[in-house]
């Protein structure tokens, strides 16, 4: 029989009772530099230790086989007469008949059984845990089956999603079996009014996007602060179940999320002064007046501040005087030459709207800082827009860790197992899938130019979509453009899901294991969603994977290529790079990663270069995103806020 190990919560699982006027919330104390280090170096590996939770399998098992013969009316009345108390969720001989209860709701409402597997998930979700389970292993019927039976136990329940057509995917799936277990269940979205967002906070069961928990929570700080009788939404943070909880937990917690207001009017010298900026970056020289510095930012050379200072002194804005100047003319040409329309941002409604790097998908609810946000609408030919104002910010690491009790699924926590537990105290625990894979790695092809790579995709892709169905993963919105650029001079139709095409995403996704089809995607759009073999795929061998850029890091690649061999299916897949690629151009080049990027071009262990660059990168991002946790902690000390 399966098992998971027993390591428990920081905090026992509990029915904290839901109130607007005591929100409940763990209280979290600074974390130090000296702790981090040693967490994420030694602390992590320490974390899994203990004996398995005795016969916790076993009874359940037990307790499930006596309700397969009961009708309809007798299981509802069983499920009425059931209580069980959270602190005893775990307990075998009081904490089974509960599990089993909403095993058997669930598989005569979806027409299956759980696995193995995705109890053991459940169980570890509740202890909480941060779970790694291979892709289309069922992660989304693991996480219903715990938050019905915490909320069961009065346990107020938030799960947590990337997106809000997965978010309402998932509640309609789990809406029925609440209902017959008597618990409220909703759907939050950002465009919901205040009212609809204090109900739907009122429940036990509650799903939504990460950015939607966190802004209400800003919106709420930010109107206690201003108004003694405001009304909160959130009733508190008892239990999270964060789905995809490296995109959430990691992705996402590099910079802060920014709660901002509109400010007054841009007014008219500054706009005239960005205009000067964006002229000047135009005209500097590459190689003369400005040059790449390590981090792959552009800086003024000496002939380039002369060039600034003497252009300068026919500007009348106060600014062109000062020491300032500079940073503005630094950020002219970042605007201007390092941040591309389709990488880093799309024009969308006569709008600049960002880009998430970490995931593809659509960010409009942020702008990049004062100047920087105006001097790129000013380059893609669009009115610089009014300044907002910052009004509360938050990083997602002190949001998620007031939960008294977090825990977290995803099919790729390996890789950041130890910034988990050094951050959010969560342990990994890896739960085996129920089919051996019959995933097959083809290799890595390093070519010298983009344009050969992207030919010898086409012809690849072609090829195998002649019996098989080909997914093909890049970075961003240009290099999906390239790519399909080259299908459409052969006359092959393609399908593309990337940030511009958010709203088709499910249906694309559905479509994309079929035969013949060939689907261009960035590296995380579609994410949540299967790709379901269709007609003879499965025969003919399954989803082949083209990763056709170089990623960020290797768990990038992972979220990809897992999108094959789901469930013990065949699959197989490949990567192919070029020399030309920006993860290999752009970033800091270290010592480390140009003797990397050097065995690369003359094909010297490719694959241990490639992955040594991701390592790098992985490194580098990880240490942002503690440094802007201990950024929000210095400055709550220094300003006396929490």
């Amino acid at each position: 029989m399966w098992s998971v190990s027993a390591l428990r919560p920081s905090t026992p699982l509990r029915a904290f009772a839901r109130s607007r006027r005591k929100p409940v919330r763990r209280t979290i104390d600074p974390l130090s530099r000296p702790r981090l280090y040693a967490d994420e170096w030694v602390g992590w590996r320490l974390a899994r230790r203990g004996d398995p939770l005795a016969g916790m399998g076993d009874a359940i098992e037990a307790a499930w086989e006596e309700l397969y013969g009961l009708d309809d009316h007798t299981l509802d009345a069983r499920i009425r007469a059931s209580r069980v108390r959270a602190e005893d969720l775990l307990r075998a001989e009081r904490g089974a008949p509960a599990f089993a209860l909403a095993l058997e709701a669930l598989r005569r409402h979806v027409g299956f059984a759980l696995r193995d597997n995705q109890i053991a998930c459940a169980l570890a979700l509740l202890r909480g845990d941060c779970v790694e389970m291979r892709t289309g292993e069922g992660k989304t019927l693991a996480a219903g089956l715990a938050a019905l039976v915490a909320a069961r136990a009065g346990v107020s329940t938030h799960v947590i999603t990337v997106n809000d057509y997965l978010a309402r995917r998932d509640h309609d799936l789990l809406a029925p079996v609440a209902a017959r277990f008597g618990l409220r269940i909703a759907v939050l979205t950002q465009d919901l009014p205040d009212p609809d967002k204090r109900a739907a906070y009122d429940v036990d069961i509650l799903y939504g996007t990460n950015k939607t928990f966190v802004f209400d929570h800003l919106r709420d700080r930010r109107e206690k602060r201003v108004q003694t009788n405001a009304v909160p939404r959130q009733m508190g943070q008892a239990l999270a179940i964060v789905d995809e909880a490296d995109s959430v937990l990691i992705d996402d917690a590099t910079v802060p999320m920014i709660l901002s207001e509109q400010s007054d009017d841009l007014p008219a010298p500054d706009v005239r002064l960005f205009h000067q900026l964006d002229a000047f970056a135009r005209a500097a020289q590459p190689g003369a007046e400005r040059e790449l510095d390590g981090n792959g930012g552009w800086r003024l050379t000496i002939a380039g501040l002369v060039a600034l200072e003497e252009a300068a002194r026919d500007w009348s804005h106060p600014l062109a005087r000062s020491d300032d100047l500079v940073q503005l003319a630094e950020q002219a040409l970042a605007a201007r030459y390092n941040f591309r329309n389709g990488e880093s941002y799309i024009v969308q409604d006569e709008a600049i709207v960002l880009i998430d790097q970490a995931t593809g998908r659509l960010m409009p609810d942020r702008r990049w800082g004062y100047g920087m946000h105006q001097l790129v609408e000013i380059k893609e030919g669009l009115e610089p827009t009014t300044e907002t104002r910052t009004v509360g910010q938050i990083t997602q690491q002190t949001f998620f860790r007031q939960y008294r009790i977090l825990s977290g699924l995803t099919g790729t926590a390996k890789e950041c197992r130890s910034e988990l537990w050094a951050i959010y105290r969560l342990p990994v625990e890896p739960v085996a899938p129920h089919a051996p894979s019959q995933l097959d790695d083809l290799g890595l092809t390093v070519w010298p130019t983009a344009d050969a790579k992207w030919r010898h995709i086409h012809d690849r892709a072609c090829a195998v979509a002649e019996t098989r169905a080909v997914l093909v993963g890049v970075n961003d919105v240009i290099e999906a453009e390239t790519l399909a650029a080259h299908f459409a001079a052969s006359g092959r139709e393609v399908a593309i899901l990337d940030a511009l095409t958010e709203a088709q995403e499910a249906e694309l996704v559905a479509d994309a294991g079929v035969v013949g089809r060939i689907t261009i995607a960035t590296h995380l759009a579609g994410r949540g969603t299967d790709i379901t073999l269709q007609g003879g795929l499965r025969a003919a061998g399954g989803l082949h994977v083209i990763i056709g850029s170089v990623m960020a890091s290797g768990r990038l690649e992972r979220q990809l290529y897992g999108r094959a061999g789901r469930q013990g299916d065949p699959g197989s897949y490949e990567r192919a790079i070029s020399l030309e690629d920006r993860g290999l151009r752009d970033g800091a080049q270290t010592p480390w990663r140009r003797v990397m990027t050097a065995a690369l071009h003359i094909g010297l262990m490719p694959t241990l270069a490639l992955a040594q660059i991701q390592a790098e990168r992985d490194r580098r991002a990880r240490s942002m995103r503690k440094q802007t946790l201990l950024r929000e902690q210095d400055l709550a000390r220094q300003l006396g806020y929490r």
